[in-house]
C-alpha cells in the first residue's frame, strides 16, 4: 500500500490539476506537458507504486498520480457524458 502522505499529496494535486486545467487552456497545456515529463521521471525512478521490497518516493508518486488522474479522468468523463460509451471507445481507437 502507498504511504498516507503519498495518497494525500496525490489527492491534493489531482484537485489542483483539475481546477487549473479548467481555468485556462495554457495552464492545461503546461500540466499536460508536466504529465509527460513525469511519466519519464517515474519510469526511470521506478517509484510510481510501492513494492514489497521498497516504499515509493512520496513526491514522485504524488506528482505522477495527481497529474494522471487530474488531467486524464476529467477528459474521459466529459467525453462519456457528451457521447456515451461509443465516444470513449472511438477516442481510444481513433488514429491521432
Amino acid at each position: 500500500m502507498p504511504q498516507v502522505r503519498s495518497l494525500l499529496g496525490a489527492l491534493a494535486l489531482t484537485v489542483l490539476v483539475m481546477v487549473g486545467s479548467q481555468a485556462s487552456a495554457v495552464i492545461g497545456y503546461v500540466l499536460a506537458l508536466s504529465a509527460l515529463v513525469m511519466i519519464i521521471v517515474a519510469m526511470h525512478m521506478e517509484s510510481i507504486w510501492p513494492t514489497q521490497s521498497r516504499k515509493e518516493n512520496s513526491l514522485v508518486f504524488s506528482l505522477f498520480w495527481g497529474l494522471m488522474i487530474g488531467a486524464i479522468v476529467p477528459f474521459v468523463v466529459t467525453t462519456f457524458l457528451e457521447g456515451g460509451a461509443s465516444a470513449v471507445f472511438e477516442m481510444l481507437t481513433s488514429e491521432p
